[in-house]
């Protein structure tokens, strides 16, 4: 066995035996004009890399039918650790092939994403170019790599750059017909009437090609039309928001109304119809959307469901329930409570921080923990966020409606319009309790109410068409807005004892609604981190491919989604069998929840390791090293009082 074979199989042994004993040198050169460091580099074989470095292997040496470098060979793939190693020993990552290709070009060519983060903070040109003028954002359009057009258009890429036939980075995204890219495009300022070497605008490409529905989609998730002009709405953004949260309140009263002053078969179908009025003047007139759960997320229009439901609930105690059942007061009480923490929590839930990770306040220091996570071999989208450009802490997740890295991320919730995080967790845990409470309570006096009545058996008044019992029916008829309050409430109770029940078993047992669903989708708590967001899939025809899922918008309004989605379904029934380093028994769980994880003895938003003897021996370890230094202030501070008058001519003056 050469050399060359013992640099690809990563053999050190025999690699240093070689060379130490004279027979072959770090140097050599095989048929091909190739040296063993390009075949280990091709090969990710880290450790032979750094032998051949060791013992003399030129970094920058040329050799193969592209005459290229052994860190193009490594780029060609995305091997991050090679590139890494080779640039710490000095490889120039501007160097070109025989076809023009730097380091830069070819690391976009694998479409891996952080080998091309770790480049992108080396000293090579973000616009450089190959032969044919193609910049490396050029070729992440072509290929369809969302994520790489996003990170290079964040460190400066010019999106409006032309190749030798005069394509810009916006014609070659029509050629993949990616609505994710040609989105990213337009917001990063690229020019829509920039014409090729054909005069083809890139719309009039996208006609030619058959791909004008990407085009129009992607402009419409931008809040444009299809010529790139922005979709006027109706109010400011802010005055939008006071609007969506508002209206519920307003329909659920009409609603209410309806069904109480109609008879039955015409007054729900009416009901349906203006709850259905309601969501189109929602999305269709404030939003200026073109479907009718796009983007809804991102707004209060689901916590302004929650808030009128509040009302509507408060408003038929207090002019109902509080003067027909004064003998109930304890269950007047729980209501009373419950109602009060419900609302508080509600809206410290939509308030509060979720828990916002910390991000790299410069450049400088944004490089340092790049390259502070791939000398140590954790540069992945486990540890680090593309999208908010910082390391991410254990436990963490990156929202897309957010925005941002939310520390121990347990779910999107859009009831409170906000992340349930480290910071309000236990918020929307109170938040949720009270709701079952307060709704239980709320059914308990609605049936005292109607039981201490004396309703009327008077046929006249009672619809003849009722399908209910008689006794329903005559509850129905004497107070049918109370009756139509009550229904509504109480249908609400079918997701809130199930949220509830699954939010504490997972503060009971120190997980997150989202670590469950890891543990059924990748096996193990911390997911896969690299994954590439819904949002950056290929074309629409892609998209389209896959069979739908009806009732997936739903399962998601309700937070079920994370447990019944693909594999997640399994995260429930691997719970028990996982390790997980964060548990400290019920107890011991539960405090750290309402401590915001004293008990462990961490902030969430910067924990980046598990400690090596684990968080009970760490903390431990903290507190004697505390205990030690406080005695150790008390000794210097005594001395300071004996010593005080000696030390008082030695002591800096201050001048300020």
């Amino acid at each position: 066995m050469n050399v060359f074979v013992a640099a690809q199989r990563g053999d050190v042994a025999l690699l240093r035996q070689l060379i130490e004993s004279g027979q072959a040198s770090a140097a050599d050169r095989d048929d091909q004009n190739v040296t063993p460091l390009h075949w280990a580099a091709i090969n990710a074989q880290v450790a032979a890399c750094r032998y051949l470095l060791e013992q003399g292997a030129d970094v920058d040496a040329v050799g193969g039918d592209l005459v290229a470098t052994p860190m193009q060979w490594a780029s060609r793939n995305g091997y991050l650790y090679v590139i890494q190693l080779l640039i710490a020993h000095g490889a120039d990552p501007t160097v070109t092939d025989s076809q023009g290709y730097n380091s830069l070009h070819l690391v976009t060519h694998s479409s891996s994403v952080m080998p091309l983060l770790y480049l992108l903070h080396q000293p090579v040109n973000v616009d450089s170019r190959d032969l044919q003028g193609h910049t490396s954002l050029m070729w992440a359009a072509y290929q369809g790599d969302a994520l790489s057009v996003d990170l290079l258009l964040r460190h400066g890429a010019n999106p409006n750059t032309s190749d030798d036939s005069g394509l810009t980075p916006m014609h070659w995204a029509v050629v993949r017909a990616n609505r994710a890219i040609i989105r990213r495009l337009v917001e990063s300022g690229a020019d829509l009437t920039a014409k090729d070497g054909e005069g083809r605008t890139p719309r009039e490409m996208a006609v030619e090609l058959k791909s004008l529905g990407a085009w129009k989609r992607a402009f419409e998730e931008g809040g444009m039309n299809e010529f790139g002009i922005k979709k006027a709405k109706p109010f400011s953004d802010r005055n939008t928001k006071i609007a969506i949260f508002s209206i519920p309140t307003i329909f659920f009263y009409m609603i209410f109304i309806t069904v109480a002053l109609l008879p039955w078969y015409t007054g729900i179908l009416l009901g349906l119809g203006e709850f259905f009025g309601m969501h189109h003047i929602v999305t269709r007139v404030l939003l200026n959307n073109s479907t009718y759960t796009e983007s809804v997320q991102q707004t209060p229009y689901f916590s302004g469901i929650i808030f009128a439901s509040m009302v509507w609930v408060m408003y038929s105690w207090l002019t109902r329930l509080v003067h027909q059942t004064q003998a109930h007061t304890v269950a007047h009480f729980v209501f009373a409570i419950s109602f009060g923490l419900c609302v508080y929590n509600f809206f410290r839930a939509i308030t509060l921080d979720a828990g916002s990770c910390p991000r790299p306040s410069s450049d400088n220091e944004l490089k340092t923990v790049i390259e502070d996570l791939a000398s140590e071999g954790r540069l992945n989208g486990q540890t680090f966020c593309l999208q908010c450009m910082a390391r991410k802490p254990l436990r963490s997740k990156h929202c897309r409606v957010c925005d941002k890295c939310i520390a121990r991320s347990d779910h999107h919730c859009p009831w409170v319009w906000n992340c349930v995080g480290a910071n309000n967790h236990r918020q929307f845990v109170i938040f949720v309790s009270t709701l079952v409470s307060g709704i239980v309570s709320f059914d308990y006096l609605t049936y005292h109410f109607f039981s201490t009545l004396t309703l009327p058996d008077d046929p006249k008044t009672i619809s003849l068409s009722c399908l209910l019992p008689s006794d329903l029916c005559r509850m129905t008829s004497y107070d049918t807005f109370l009756v139509a309050v009550t229904v509504w409430a109480t249908l609400q109770l079918s997701w809130t004892i199930v949220l509830l029940a699954s939010q504490l078993w997972q503060v009971a047992r120190q997980m997150t609604t989202l670590e469950v669903s890891n543990l059924g989708r990748y096996g193990f708590m911390g997911g896969r981190g690299g994954a590439v967001p819904e949002q950056a899939a290929g074309s629409d025809e892609h998209k389209h491919n896959h069979k739908h899922r009806h009732g997936g918008f739903i399962m998601h309004l309700l937070g079920f989604d994370r447990f019944t989605k693909g594999r997640a379904v399994n995260g429930l029934a691997k719970s028990g069998q996982a390790t997980n380093p964060f548990d400290l028994g019920l107890v011991g769980n539960c405090k750290d929840f309402w401590t915001a994880g004293r008990e462990l003895g961490v902030e969430y938003d910067k924990l980046y390791d598990v400690p090596m003897e684990g968080f009970k021996e760490a903390k431990r370890r903290r507190d004697r090293e505390e205990e030690d230094d406080g005695k150790r202030g008390a000794r210097r501070g005594l001395l300071g009082l004996v010593m005080g008058s000696r030390r008082a001519e030695y002591e800096p003056v201050n001048q300020v």
